[in-house]
């Protein structure tokens, strides 16, 4: 157990990295505001076909998230139990299977191209660099409703990856977090939301209620606290990935901002 000044150190680097983060979110929304005043859109809009969807597809993924939504609220009807390494070994591997499923369903129908749904590596540079753009922006309004709804919040209610780096900051236990939260979470989450459910939204209803509706339902699936929170990253996604339709860059933007979170646990104590 650290001593007092060992706590104290730990307590001055989290507050250190929160600030760091809220001066590159604020960074981030200045020059989106000039890019705006100039141009008048943040991102520039690349017109894309409109994939035609195929039932299965869209009944397969409403699925996983109606199961997603299900063990959400039942983790949080009860005290919520510790999850251990093994769980977040196994975790990774149901989540790469899921990820290799969904991208089998997208492309298996009619021999489609991912790069039908954006997903492709080419000009990969500038999407890592939108990506981290919209990860540093989302910080600022998420952590305004974090504060706004602390007086809320239970520390049961603490997400279970960070829950086990409280208690395990050990190298093993750091990288199958790592690679859970910062990889396979946002690989699964965005081929869901994103590409499949918003992409899928936009041929039913006009992009901003598409928009809308695919991060209300990313929030659903956090809980209530963590989901309000989660709301203006959800959003800006959304929105990227409806100007853009470049999934390497939503995957970078969500899988930088868990890091960020991952960095903040690991400075606390």
């Amino acid at each position: 157990m650290p001593n007092a000044n060992q706590a104290q150190v730990l307590n001055i680097a989290q507050v250190s990295i929160a600030i760091l983060m809220v001066a590159i979110s604020l960074t981030v929304w200045w020059m989106w505001w000039r890019r705006w005043k100039r141009f008048g859109e943040i991102w520039h809009h690349e017109p894309t076909a409109t994939p035609v969807w195929n039932p299965a597809v869209v009944i397969v993924a409403l699925a996983i998230i109606g199961l997603f939504l299900v063990s959400g609220l039942m983790s949080r009807s009860g005290e919520s139990k510790p999850i251990t390494v093994e769980h977040v070994r196994d975790g990774c591997l149901e989540r790469a299977v899921l990820a290799a499923m969904l991208l089998g369903l997208l492309t298996s129908f009619g021999a489609r191209s991912p790069r039908e749904f954006g997903i492709t590596l080419a000009n990969w540079q500038k999407q890592v660099m939108v990506g981290l753009e919209t990860a540093h922006a989302s910080f600022l309004p998420v952590l305004l409703v974090m504060v706004s709804t602390t007086l809320l919040r239970q520390p049961g209610e603490k997400n279970g990856l960070l829950i086990l780096l409280d208690q395990d900051r050990s190298l093993a236990t750091l990288s199958w977090v790592v690679l859970a939260a910062v990889v396979l979470a946002p690989l699964v989450e965005e081929l869901l939301f994103r590409v499949i459910l918003l992409g899928w939204l936009k041929t039913k209803t006009m992009a901003p209620h598409a928009v809308g509706i695919s991060s209300l339902a990313f929030a659903f699936i956090h809980g209530p606290l963590d989901g309000a929170a989660l709301l203006p990253l959800a959003l800006l996604l959304g929105s990227l990935y409806d100007r853009q339709q470049r999934f390497l860059s939503v995957v970078v933007a969500h899988g930088f901002f868990n890091l960020w979170n991952i960095a903040l646990t690991m400075a606390a104590r």
